[in-house]
This record gives C-alpha cells, sequence and structure tokens, in this order.
C-alpha cells in the first residue's frame, strides 16, 4: 500500500527566508506600499518561483488597498439578458483588462442597497461601473456616500455632476416616426419595455418613449404602445393584442428584444410578410441580435460595445486621480437600413 504526502504549501515567511529579506520587505514587493531595491525585488519574485508560492489576493486587497477589481452592477431581473447586454459586458471587460482590471457582474435588483453598500464597505473593489440606470437612483447615493469611484452606462435625472456615458434617447423616437411616415404609415405598434420599468423610471424607456409619442400626435399618427415581459410568450399576446384593438397596423417598432421575437413569431404564423406587409423595426439591438432573425431588422441604436469601453476609460480616470475632468459623454443615435421597412400597404375599403 502506498500513501501520498501532501505537498505543503509555500508561505510568505519561506519566500523571506529563502530571498534573505524580512516578510514585510516580501509584502512590499507584492503590494508596492513602499518601494524596495530592483536587486531585492528580483530575489524575491525568483524566491517565490522556485518555492511555487502563490500570494492571496485578498490579503494583497486589503495591504494595498487595490484589489484590481471593478463591479458592474446590472440588475439581470430587470428585463433579461439579452445579446445586446453581453456585447456591452464583453467589450467593458476587454477595456478592464487592458488596464490590469478584472471586471466582476453584480445582478442584484436596484432596490438592494443593502448588498450594495456591503461590497463597497468591505473595500472589494475599487470602482463600480452602474447600468439600468433609473431617473432617481438610489444606488448613486449610496456609492456618493462611500466615496467609491463609480461610472453610470444612462444618466439619472440629476446627473449634472456625475461620470457617465449614454445614448441620446430623446433622438430614437422622432427618427423612427419620421422614417416610417415617410413610407406612407399612419397606425404604427409598438412593442415597448415591461410597464413595471415605465412606472420605476427606467431611463431609456422614458426618453425614448415620451417624444415619440409627442411627434406621433403632432403628425396625426396612431401609436399604441404595449409593455410586455420581457419573454417571448409576453410578446406574441402583446402583439395578438395591438393586431385586435388596431387591425389597420402597418408598422411595429420593437424596445424588447426577447418580447418582439414573440411578435415576429405572431407575424409570421398570419403570413404577413415583411415588410410588405408588416415594417419593422427595432430600437437598440446591436448588429449580432438584429441579423438573428429572418428577415434582419432595421435598427436604431448605438455603438454598444463603445460605449461599454468608454465608462471603463472614464471609471479607470477617476481610478487615478483625475477629478477635475468633465466625463460625460452622450451619443448619437445611428439608423441601420436591413430592409425589414418598407411603403405602408394600402388596404382597400
Amino acid at each position: 500500500m502506498t500513501s501520498t504526502k501532501k505537498l505543503k504549501q509555500a508561505t510568505r515567511a519561506d519566500v523571506a527566508r529563502m530571498a534573505g529579506v524580512s516578510e514585510s520587505t516580501v509584502s512590499y514587493a507584492l503590494t508596492g506600499v513602499r518601494p524596495i531595491s530592483e536587486e531585492t525585488r528580483e530575489r524575491i519574485e525568483s524566491a517565490m518561483n522556485a518555492l511555487g508560492y502563490v500570494p492571496n489576493a485578498m490579503a494583497q486587497a486589503l495591504a494595498s488597498k487595490k484589489s484590481g477589481l471593478l463591479a458592474l452592477l446590472f440588475p439581470v431581473g430587470e428585463r433579461g439578458f439579452g445579446e445586446t447586454d453581453f456585447e456591452y459586458v464583453e467589450a467593458a471587460t476587454a477595456a478592464a483588462a487592458e488596464d490590469g482590471y478584472q471586471l466582476l457582474l453584480w445582478p442584484n435588483a436596484v432596490e438592494d442597497t443593502a448588498s450594495l453598500q456591503k461590497i463597497v464597505a468591505q473595500g472589494l473593489v475599487e470602482g463600480v461601473l452602474l447600468m439600468e440606470v433609473r431617473s432617481q437612483d438610489p444606488r448613486v447615493k449610496v456609492l456618493q456616500e462611500s466615496g467609491t469611484p463609480f461610472c453610470l452606462i444612462g444618466r439619472t435625472d440629476n446627473s449634472e455632476n456625475l461620470t457617465y456615458v449614454d445614448a441620446d434617447f430623446s433622438q430614437w423616437g422622432p427618427m423612427a416616426i419620421n422614417h416610417l411616415v415617410d413610407l406612407g404609415h399612419t397606425n404604427i405598434g409598438v412593442i415597448s419595455m415591461r410597464g413595471e420599468l415605465v412606472e420605476a423610471g427606467y431611463g431609456p424607456v422614458i426618453r425614448t418613449e415620451a417624444p415619440l409619442i409627442e411627434l406621433a400626435q403632432r403628425m396625426g399618427v396612431t401609436v399604441t404602445i404595449k409593455h410586455p415581459k420581457a419573454t417571448i410568450r409576453a410578446g406574441r399576446l402583446a402583439f395578438e393584442e395591438l393586431l385586435e384593438e388596431q387591425p389597420g397596423i402597418t408598422a411595429i417598432i420593437g424596445f424588447n428584444e426577447p418580447a418582439f421575437i414573440g411578435a415576429l413569431e405572431v407575424a409570421g404564423a398570419r403570413g404577413m410578410k415583411i415588410p410588405e406587409d408588416l415594417s419593422v423595426l427595432s430600437f437598440g439591438l446591436s448588429e449580432e441580435a438584429a441579423t438573428m432573425t429572418v428577415p434582419a431588422q432595421t435598427t436604431i441604436n448605438v455603438d454598444g460595445p463603445e460605449l461599454g469601453r468608454m465608462a471603463v476609460q472614464y471609471l479607470i480616470a477617476r481610478l487615478n486621480g483625475d477629478k477635475k475632468s468633465v466625463l460625460q459623454k452622450l451619443t448619437q443615435p445611428q439608423f441601420f437600413d436591413r430592409g425589414s421597412t418598407g411603403p405602408a400597404p394600402q388596404f382597400s375599403g
């Protein structure tokens, strides 16, 4: 019978003995709290490699007050997590890595400020990115009071002194209405985000819908908006309701990625051809998501990955001590015609 001995994990004391320095000097080499000579640093690194020593990341963070971690607060339960959202996160993660940071996804609800207070009080993250920002967002006050650097991907109603990147959603609705009216559409349906987000003051939906409705009324266009949950089934039901209430609808606008898929399924099941019978336009979809449907969808959106990268760059600027620059960016909408909108059909009557 053979037995195996568990190898003893090397400690900081082992490294210090081999390098001929004190344990505190090893700590300085790891954390950068105090300067040490290059020759001493090389001896310590050589000893670490020889012993297979792996520093405890948490201990390093506590000692240096630098964890190398950024938190991305994205309340997934708000409206799910789609392909377009993934592209924001992927770009932000890559941008953080370029500067030596790791990005952690924190999916807690906006209202869960107690958990947010706990994570910033523990000093586990150096900075925070906020997504799914509401007009009045309780997370902002928590971060301000804790002194934690943060950047919004979105903005509140009172964001004059905040660091943020955001899309200029106020242009999206009018751009869509003008495009569809130019094609002759006068009866338009909208599959928007769920009603709870509207009631909670979710910035993108509030800033998109209000000017859309205002322009439509001025132009004499009928617009009917539904706010289903972010599910395919809910989207099916919402579009069925739209068609029942407004049988003369000739165009639909989507601002709810999963639900809009359900609406398109209903259109297909009813034999509605796009764009001959029904014009289709989506808000906020990335190119990847827009081309996953058949036909591909005409969209009004922004460069999501660029917003994600910019938010990380703004946050790291704050972490590096830039407290004076106004770091705010509103991006202009981009229109991509993929052939899913066309002239309004003429109904005989």
